[in-house]
């Protein structure tokens, strides 16, 4: 995980010189939610929120791309911040940060280039008898090498920065007892696996009581939250929304139902500045469905109006 825009430093507002408090916002998904966040950011004055809150998205890394399990997810995100806070890092996340950084230059593309520095990478590790689990003992000695070592290897230019002290940029600056990890996820019962001998749901919720971490879930997905934006959402069959069944080849209940009222819907593409606009109607709403986060395991709902409560104090 990384921070979706590098911050030197933390920043402050014009008319204070107070430190702004860092809500990290960890999606389960990579598209739907970063939109409709990014507009939540962006109208941040419109709809009331804080002004000495920041709201700072963690996107995934090279190797976390397709990543849906929440339990997966948290226990990176609980590394990568104790990465930032003792400066150890292990050999897996050195790889990611150097094709992160290569891939946000544009010096690298997405597809094969990206998977062949990867491959590159991991056999020097290999030849160096380490694990992607391994911590890196002496960054800047390292990184040296790795930048030596790419520009005999490969064909991309030359790495015109220090490694480590990209590496170093890369990291998640959180302030313990000060800042908030929020962890956003779906409930979905094909990825997110709660059986007696494997309760994750139960995992992550305990985890994040005890790393005072926010844990907001939505279900069965997080096209219900987009739903409560609408008042017809009263009117829809709970039990189809908890099952949540396929109605087309594309699409499921409660994205087709989304889709009737917002023509054209893609997850990847929609006007998330037009719900943002709704959001106290999704807050209203919220309310006549679970809000408690220790029944949404099982019952239709939400507690994101919540966290936007929050957002606001």
């Amino acid at each position: 995980m990384r921070v979706k825009k590098i911050f030197g430093v933390r920043s402050v507002t014009k008319a204070e010189s107070e430190p702004r408090k860092k809500y990290f916002l960890v999606y389960e998904g990579e598209k739907t939610e970063l939109l409709y966040f990014d507009a939540v950011n962006d109208m941040r004055q419109e709809i009331s929120l804080n002004p000495l809150i920041e709201l700072t998205p963690l996107i995934r890394s090279y190797s976390e791309s397709g990543w849906s399990n929440p339990k997966q997810i948290l226990d990176r995100v609980i590394q990568n911040v104790t990465e930032g806070q003792t400066g150890d890092i292990t050999y897996g996340t050195l790889i990611d940060r150097v094709i992160d950084y290569l891939l946000e230059k544009e010096i690298i593309s997405k597809t094969l280039q990206a998977k062949n520095i990867a491959s590159i990478l991991e056999w020097y590790c290999a030849e160096e008898n380490k694990t992607r689990r391994d911590l890196v003992t002496n960054l800047e000695q390292t990184s040296a090498i790795i930048a030596g070592f790419l520009d005999k290897a490969s064909c991309i230019a030359t790495i015109s920065e220090n490694i480590s002290d990209i590496i170093k940029s890369q990291a998640i600056t959180y302030a313990e007892d000060f800042d908030k990890i929020c962890l956003i996820v779906d409930r979905d019962r094909e990825s997110f696996i709660c059986k007696l001998d494997n309760d994750q749901y139960n995992y992550v919720l305990e985890t994040c009581k005890k790393k005072k971490m926010g844990f907001y879930v939505t279900n069965p997905c997080f096209e219900f939250w987009l739903l409560l934006h609408f008042d017809q959402v009263l009117n829809l069959d709970k039990t189809r929304l908890l099952n949540n069944p396929k109605v087309s080849s594309r699409r499921r209940y409660a994205e087709h139902e989304l889709n009737k009222l917002m023509p054209g819907f893609q997850k990847s593409s929609y006007d998330a500045h037009l719900l943002v606009q709704k959001i106290d109607t999704a807050i209203e709403n919220a309310q006549q469905f679970c809000e408690e986060i220790e029944k949404l395991e099982q019952q239709v709902g939400c507690n994101l109006g919540r966290l936007i409560k929050e957002l606001r104090e």
